[in-house]
C-alpha cells in the first residue's frame, strides 16, 4: 500500500481485535533511504541542519526496535529534529475502523499520542548528545491560525483540481475496496471521504512545519500525492509543501 500505507491511516486498525499467533521478533533494524522526493533532492537533503520525523501511532513500523533505527539514522545527519506526533489526525482512523464517535475518538488519540510519547522518551534522550530531539504533536499545530489557513487552501484545491483529488482519493480507493465486505456503499463512501480528509489534515500540518524552518520530512514509508508535489505535479499545492523534501526510509531487520 503507498501514500505512507495510507498513512497507515487503518493500519493495526480494525473493530475488534485480531487473534495472533507468536511471530518471531526482531530486536534490530538498520534505516535505509528508500527514496527522496524531489529527487534534486536526493545528494542535498542532509545539508540542512533540521527535518521532523512523522510518527504514526498504532503503526507497526513505531515499535521501540525500528523507531531506534530511524532515531539512530537522524542523529547522524541533522542537529535538531521535531518528532510529530499523529495524535489529534488519528481520530479519523478511530472513527472510520473502530465506530468511535468523534468526541470518543479525539479523546482516544490524544491518549494514545501521550502514551507513545511516555513509552518512547528514552529512545530520543539517548541519542540527545547529538541530536536535539523536540516533540510536537498535530494537536497542537492544529490549534494555530495558519494550520487553519494552510487546510482551507488544500480543501479549496482538493475541490477545484481534478488530478489532485484523485490523486488523494485513489489510495483510500484502492485500501477500502479491498476490505468492503458486508459494507455498504454508503459506508464505504464515507470511509474513503474520511481517508481524503484525513491526508488534506497531514499536509496542512506538514505545510506548517515546514513554514516553521523545518525543511526536510522523514518518514519510514512512501508519500505518493506529496511526493508528486514536490516533484511539481501540482503546482497549485502550498509553495510549504512543493519545497519540501520528502525522505522516505526502508526499515531492514538485522
Amino acid at each position: 500500500m503507498d501514500q505512507a500505507d495510507v498513512m497507515s491511516l487503518y493500519a493495526q486498525g480494525t473493530a475488534a481485535p485480531v487473534p495472533r499467533t507468536a511471530p518471531t521478533r526482531r530486536t534490530r533494524y538498520k534505516a535505509e533511504i528508500a527514496s527522496v522526493s524531489p529527487e534534486s533532492s536526493r545528494n542535498t537533503f542532509e545539508q540542512h541542519e533540521t527535518c521532523f520525523l512523522g510518527v504514526s501511532l498504532e503503526n507497526s513500523n513505531f515499535t521501540t526496535p525500528k523507531l531506534t533505527s530511524m532515531v539512530k539514522w537522524i542523529s547522524r545527519r541533522f542537529g535538531r529534529c521535531t518528532v510529530l506526533i499523529g495524535d489529534s489526525i488519528h481520530r479519523l482512523t478511530l472513527e472510520s475502523t473502530q465506530g468511535l464517535p468523534p468526541a470518543s475518538a479525539r479523546e482516544r488519540a490524544l491518549e494514545l499520542g501521550r502514551s507513545f510519547v511516555e513509552t518512547e522518551r528514552n529512545v530520543f534522550e539517548e541519542h540527545g548528545e547529538s541530536t536535539d530531539f523536540t516533540i510536537l504533536t498535530c494537536s497542537e499545530v492544529q490549534a494555530g491560525e495558519r494550520y487553519t489557513e494552510f487546510h482551507g487552501k488544500l480543501r479549496a484545491f482538493f475541490d477545484e483540481d481534478e488530478s489532485f483529488r484523485s490523486s488523494v482519493e485513489s489510495f483510500g480507493h484502492a485500501y477500502h475496496r479491498k476490505r468492503a465486505d458486508g459494507v455498504s456503499e454508503a459506508d464505504l463512501e464515507k470511509r474513503i471521504r474520511m481517508s481524503s480528509d484525513y491526508f488534506l489534515e497531514e499536509f496542512a500540518i506538514f505545510a506548517c512545519l515546514k513554514e516553521q524552518g523545518l525543511p526536510v520530512m522523514v518518514y519510514p514509508g512512501s508519500f505518493s500525492t506529496l511526493s508528486e508535489i514536490a516533484k511539481g505535479e501540482h503546482p497549485g499545492a502550498p509553495e510549504e509543501l512543493r519545497d519540501l523534501a520528502v525522505v522516505s526510509l526502508h526499515l531492514k531487520g538485522r
